[in-house]
C-alpha cells in the first residue's frame, strides 16, 4: 500500500509538522510501502520523508508511485512562513523526480488535498475556495504541463466523494480523480475505489475506476454483516475505453458542447 498524509493526520490540525513527527510516521509508512512484491524505494527515501513527508516508490519496471504531502500546499495551514519553504522544496523535488524519468516511464501521483476548487463550496453556491495556495498550484500546473506525458493519472482524497475534475489551460488539460471515503462523513456512505491499470504499447494507462459502497443501515438498522457493492464504473458512465487525461478531456468537451446547444 502507498499511504499519503492528510490534514487530519497532523499533530495539530492544518499545521506544519517537525522532523520528530515525520520520524514517527516513517515507522508506520515504511513497512506498508515496502510490503508490496517487487516494490523498491530510492536510496534517499528516508531522508526525503523525514524532511517533508513525501516519497516515491518503484512498483514495477518504469512505473512509479509519487506520494505528495499536500498539507505543504494547503491554503488552510496557518503557519504560511514555515509552510512556504517546505512547499518550494517539495515542488522542486517533484520536478526533479519526473525529470529523471525516461520518456517511456509512467508515474501515478497521489495526495490528500486535490489541486482543485472545493466542490462543497460550488454545491453550496458560496464563494469558490481553492484547496491549494495559488502560488503552489500554479507551479504544480507548470510541472504537470512539462511532464504530463509521464503522468498516467492523479488520485486525491479530502472531499469524501468520488469526482473527476479537469483543469483547463491554454496548453494542456490537467485531470485528476478524487476518491470516496470509508468514513461516513458529510452524509455520505462508506465507499472506496479501485483503479484498473493496463499495459499498452505507449506504457501503463488507467483503464477504469470502480467505486464500491455499502449502506449504514446494514450495521445500524438491519444488524447485518457489512457488504460492499459495485456502485459505478467511470469507464461505463462516460463510455470510455481508458481514463487518460486526453480521453476524459475530450469526453467532457463533448458533454459541455451538447449541454450548451
Amino acid at each position: 500500500s502507498f499511504p499519503t498524509i492528510g490534514n487530519n493526520d497532523l499533530p495539530a490540525h492544518n499545521s506544519v509538522p517537525d522532523i520528530g513527527w515525520y520520524s514517527s510516521m516513517l515507522q508506520v509508512f515504511e513497512p506498508a510501502i515496502k510490503r508490496g512484491p517487487g516494490v523498491t524505494v530510492p536510496a534517499n527515501f528516508r531522508e526525503i520523508f523525514m524532511y517533508g513527508g513525501y516519497y516515491s516508490a518503484n512498483v514495477a519496471d518504469k512505473f512509479t508511485v509519487i506520494s505528495l504531502n499536500t498539507n505543504l500546499f494547503s491554503a488552510s495551514v496557518k503557519d504560511r512562513t514555515s509552510q512556504h519553504g517546505y512547499a518550494v522544496s517539495h515542488l522542486q523535488w517533484l520536478n526533479d523526480t519526473l525529470n529523471a524519468f525516461p520518456s517511456t516511464a509512467r508515474a501515478l501521483i497521489i495526495g490528500h488535498h486535490p489541486p482543485t476548487l472545493s466542490l462543497y463550496n460550488l454545491y453550496a453556491k458560496t464563494i469558490a475556495k481553492n484547496f491549494w495556495r495559488l502560488e503552489h498550484f500554479e507551479k504544480f500546473r507548470e510541472i504537470f504541463r512539462r511532464h504530463h506525458m509521464k503522468i498516467m493519472g492523479m488520485f486525491f482524497g479530502h472531499e469524501h466523494q468520488d469526482t473527476v475534475v479537469v483543469e483547463r489551460t491554454s496548453e494542456v488539460e490537467m485531470g485528476s480523480f478524487t476518491l470516496p471515503s470509508v468514513s461516513p462523513i458529510y452524509s455520505g456512505q462508506p465507499s472506496y475505489g479501485i483503479a484498473v491499470i493496463k499495459e499498452t504499447k505507449d506504457g501503463k494507462k488507467i483503464k477504469d475506476f470502480f467505486t464500491f459502497h455499502t449502506w449504514l443501515d446494514y450495521y445500524t438498522r438491519l444488524k447485518k454483516e457489512p457488504k460492499f457493492f459495485t456502485y459505478q464504473s467511470l469507464g461505463e458512465i462516460f463510455q470510455l475505453d481508458e481514463l487518460t487525461h486526453e480521453a476524459c478531456t475530450a469526453k467532457f468537451k463533448t458533454l459541455l458542447t451538447s449541454q450548451m446547444r
